[in-house]
């Protein structure tokens, strides 16, 4: 580990930070957590989330209530609380540890929005829902979002104090020599399994057209969520010998599929800054995603991916049928794809968050 990257103590000392529980996390947030508990000389840090029951997701947020009162109230270095959110649940929970951490204990807060959906979930909110959004982000003493489209968003709908763009950090890859001899063209999905991450969208495709593809291409599914409705459709359509579903991946598992594979494919229907995407481009993989979010800015398509609309069937089946008529393309993606991604590793990342922590430090208004 490279001691010069890390956030000195002089500055975690004085930052607190909230979000998803980042030990066995399981999203994106808990990732970006886990690497800053790396890289923190000192890390300071309350889960207010869990992956669990309800009951034990209510137990473990009102725990953090208390933990957060108490945590501020015994340790004085504190000055700013960094919080990590997203939509719906999550920012409901986030905005009440907001208003005793800012209006109680009259610390600086740091709002960093996390997650594709909140664009929706702010213009599909009713007055009062949207008026505690307006607080929480016009509030806070810096707002962190997470690309260049999120900026505009935020910027254009909202009258923020600071709002600043941070990329999604991701950690150093592991890389490792291949260990299957499998020679076909193997694609890579890792999430959610539900709708919206358009994995059914793909199976459809690869189904439908499983004489071109049976013996050319792998596909390689990691994660959780319907996991009955996938089955059903790699049954439907005989799909055993083509896809493999590993179920949620470790963190080695995880290593080990990028290792192996050779496309990322997300065709989801919205995201901010997919980390699993950044993590795929540092493993030196193309990419086929959907032109959402911020994916764009990391994605040029025809250059280390290519870009398809959300939903659109037969532009997932010609991005799959350009990579098997264009092998080369593969590697040459793969490869800039390692070049692009340099900016979202700690050594760069940290510099930028070190200067927003001095900046909100600094800064006496509000």
């Amino acid at each position: 580990m490279d001691h010069s990257i890390r956030l000195p103590s002089g500055i975690a000392s004085r930052i607190l930070t909230i979000g998803p529980d980042y030990n066995d996390h399981r999203g994106g947030i808990g990732a970006v957590i886990e690497i800053y508990n790396k890289y923190f000389e000192e890390f300071k840090f309350i889960p207010s989330y869990r992956a669990g029951n309800p009951l034990l997701r209510l137990y473990i947020f009102i725990i953090s209530i208390f933990r957060v009162c108490s945590r501020l109230i015994t340790d004085k270095k504190i000055s700013i609380v960094h919080i990590h959110g997203a939509s719906f649940g999550s920012f409901y929970r986030k905005y009440l540890i907001f208003i005793i951490v800012k209006f109680i204990f009259r610390k600086k807060v740091i709002y960093h929005i996390h997650g594709g959906g909140f664009q929706e979930f702010y213009e599909k909110s009713f007055f009062f829902s949207r008026s505690l959004i307006r607080n929480f982000i016009e509030k806070s003493d810096s707002v962190i979002c997470l690309s260049v489209s999120w900026f505009e968003f935020y910027k254009q709908n909202f009258k923020t104090k600071n709002l600043v763009i941070l990329s999604n950090i991701i950690d150093y890859p592991f890389k490792a020599a291949r260990n299957s001899a499998d020679t076909r063209i193997t694609f890579l999905f890792l999430g959610l399994i539900g709708k919206d991450k358009g994995i059914f969208d793909l199976l459809n495709v690869i189904g439908k057209n499983k004489d071109k593809y049976d013996s050319r291409i792998k596909l390689l599914i990691g994660g959780n969520g319907e996991v009955k409705r996938l089955n059903d459709l790699i049954i439907k359509y005989q799909l055993g010998e083509t896809v493999e579903f590993m179920g949620w991946v470790s963190k080695e598992a995880k290593v080990s599929a990028f290792n192996n594979s050779d496309i990322y494919i997300l065709p989801s229907y919205n995201e901010g800054m997919p980390i699993s995407i950044l993590e795929a481009m540092s493993y030196g993989l193309a990419i086929i995603s959907s032109k959402v979010g911020g994916i764009p800015e990391i994605v040029k398509n025809k250059v280390n991916g290519v870009l398809i609309e959300p939903g659109n069937l037969e532009q997932i089946e010609r991005s799959i049928d350009f990579f098997i008529d264009n092998p080369s393309f593969v590697k040459e993606y793969g490869t800039i794809s390692e070049k692009l991604v340099q900016k979202y590793l700690p050594d760069s990342v940290f510099g930028q968050l070190q200067e927003i922590y001095r900046n909100v430090l600094n800064n006496n208004n509000g």
